[in-house]
């Protein structure tokens, strides 16, 4: 069972609009993403045994990714490959490196990470946060 619906994003969330029929696979990899993000203090049991408060939280953080993953290259965002260069008559566009050198953009969606910041699923441990 998914933390979200269709409905719940284009309803309550009032996400950027996504096909029918790509919903699916990003609502599973954005999922995916949220969990691992929290290092998989998040799973559908815990997310059951949480205050409502903060299960909107979650919610709205698969939202933003969902959003996030649809505008950066759907699903399968994540499978290593970037684009490296594209054009059309006298446009052209290359994908910028990064500061490491890498061309990958980052997987989490920052919103995501923003709206999770104060749940303390995000909290790695070791020090003050």
């Amino acid at each position: 069972m998914p933390y979200i619906t269709e409905a719940y994003y284009n309803e309550t969330f009032h996400g950027e609009p996504v096909y029918t029929a790509d919903f699916p696979s990003l609502l599973a990899r954005a999922e995916e993403v949220i969990e691992e993000m929290t290092m998989y203090r998040l799973t559908l049991p815990s997310f059951n045994e949480m205050p409502e408060s903060m299960q909107e939280r979650i919610k709205n953080a698969i939202c933003a990714q969902i959003e996030y993953l649809d505008a950066n290259g759907g699903s399968e965002m994540d499978n290593g490959t970037g684009l490296q260069s594209a054009g059309l008559g006298k446009f052209s566009y290359t994908q910028a490196s990064g500061a490491d050198g890498s061309a990958q953009q980052p997987i989490y969606a920052p919103r995501a990470m923003r709206i999770l910041a104060p749940t303390g699923l995000l909290y790695r441990g070791g020090g003050a946060y």
